[in-house]
């Protein structure tokens, strides 16, 4: 029977977890179909480790179960979206940190975030991150009022008044979402010209 490599590599990493056996990394398959129901997360981590070629460590405090399944095949990096999504849910963060993914409480996300950004990207994938915005024309603490509720409860935003800057640690899909509302409200105030009659 043919198998793609992947799968070879799946399945030797789900037979030698936790034996201290080392395991090549693979290489990311194109596609996969997903099929976890009511799975411990350390067993999905472990297989979508195989499937993202990336190594994923959980938590020991991480304990609980989680559903993950597709009808039909999707790609690698959606499938990455879709366990970070399904960890949300119950409660965890997937953070990044020096290429390697951790799986830990929500509440830790923002204290394990390895990625920083300075440059006005949030990281790409919905993995906890920080991020700096430094504004031109707002003043950084009228706008913690406005941004505050947009933010996840177990993250955290904070002004920098020395450089007029926020710092906000949150999910990478709401940091882009943050981005495009900073961008549109950071402005020159509008000049209103009346006109005589």
């Amino acid at each position: 029977m043919f198998r793609k490599p992947w799968v070879s590599a799946l399945i030797a990493g789900l037979l030698c977890a936790g034996q201290g056996v080392v395991v090549a990394r693979p290489v990311a398959p194109q596609s996969v179909s997903l099929n976890f129901p009511n799975t411990d997360v350390d067993a999905v981590a472990r297989a979508m480790a195989a499937i993202m070629g990336r190594p994923v460590v959980v938590d020991p405090r991480v304990v609980g179960k989680i559903t993950l399944y597709t009808d039909t095949p999707v790609s690698s990096a959606q499938a990455h979206a879709m366990f970070a999504a399904a960890l949300r849910g119950a409660g965890y963060a997937l953070v990044e940190s020096q290429g390697l993914l951790k799986v830990v409480p929500e509440a830790e996300g923002k204290v394990q975030a390895g990625s920083l950004r300075t440059d006005g990207s949030a990281p790409g994938q919905d993995v906890v991150g920080t991020q700096v915005f430094r504004l031109q024309h707002e003043n950084a603490s009228s706008m913690v009022t406005v941004l505050r509720p947009l933010i996840s409860a177990n993250n955290t935003i904070n002004v920098n008044a020395g450089n007029n800057s926020l710092v906000i640690t949150d999910y990478a899909s709401n940091l882009r979402r943050l981005e495009r509302l900073i961008a549109a409200l950071d402005t020159p105030s509008a000049t209103i010209s009346v006109s005589a009659w």
